[in-house]
């Protein structure tokens, strides 16, 4: 979801962003404790106010707040509106068609040192932020590796000394209609976080690879992108039931407004 408005002279993409009924869709606002911020759900294209929703508050330190909620929402279209800020329109569906085309990223970092545009640690307790796309992992797209060392005798017989296997993957992000650029924005920027899932599987950027775009039709502000990943397959075991656990109950998205405050 995004609430940032791009100005362009190409025409808008038709794609709009899908959750599941089961997905809970957070929302997190970074300011001050003194600016508790209005947010209201609005059926779209209607504009019907659905409901308004109390923000939960959290003290980051002395000088920042946390105001967040966690939104579980029935089947239909919306808009949120947080204080004069309007996101993109949304859709909420149980239809497996559609759901079966989307693949729900998951992320998250263990601490909230490492960023200041996301709390991903509150009183305690890790949370996931989560991002529905289209797209998904073709079959195409596989590249096998390994990393690997070997010894050859003197009668040319090799001997292995060392080997490891790889997968490496290319994510497509976009389907047939593609999508706004602001979606590759926001998948370059989640994978710099040590926790990564699509779909529940763990996934890292391979190397520092980025999103590549295609152009589906030039002046069509709608596109298809691919980043290279490759499957985190050595795992702690204690790490991966933990975050399952949470994945299961916190879901999120990331949007901002000004430099004043970050909404996420």
């Amino acid at each position: 979801m995004s609430f940032a408005k791009h100005k362009s002279d190409g025409v808008p993409s038709e794609y709009i962003q899908t959750f599941a009924v089961s997905d809970r869709i957070l929302i997190e606002i970074i300011g001050t404790s003194s600016e508790m911020p209005q947010m209201s759900v609005l059926s779209y294209p209607d504009g019907e106010v659905v409901y308004n929703h109390a923000l939960r508050k959290w003290d980051i330190n002395e000088e920042q707040t946390l105001w967040f909620a966690s939104l579980a929402m029935s089947v239909g279209l919306y808009t949120i509106h947080i204080n004069d800020a309007v996101s993109n329109a949304f859709k909420v569906t149980d239809n497996d068609n559609e759901l079966n085309t989307t693949t729900l990223i998951q992320y998250s970092i263990p601490n909230n040192r490492q960023r200041d545009d996301a709390i991903f640690v509150i009183d305690g307790m890790q949370h996931f932020f989560d991002f529905r796309v289209p797209g998904g992992f073709r079959d195409c797209d596989w590249v096998f590796a390994v990393d690997s060392e070997q010894f050859v005798t003197d009668h040319a017989d090799i001997v292995p000394l060392y080997s490891m296997d790889s997968v490496q993957q290319k994510f497509t992000l976009g389907n047939s209609q593609g999508c706004p650029v602001w979606f590759a924005e926001m998948l370059n920027r989640l994978l710099c976080c040590d926790y990564v899932y699509f779909d529940g599987m763990r996934y890292a950027r391979k190397e520092a690879s980025v999103p590549e775009m295609t152009v589906q039709l030039a002046g069509v502000d709608s596109f298809v992108f691919t980043q290279n990943l490759q499957k985190v397959t050595r795992l702690n075991p204690t790490i991966e039931q933990a975050n399952h656990l949470v994945m299961r109950h916190n879901n999120g998205l990331y949007l901002t407004t000004n430099n004043k405050k970050r909404i996420i």
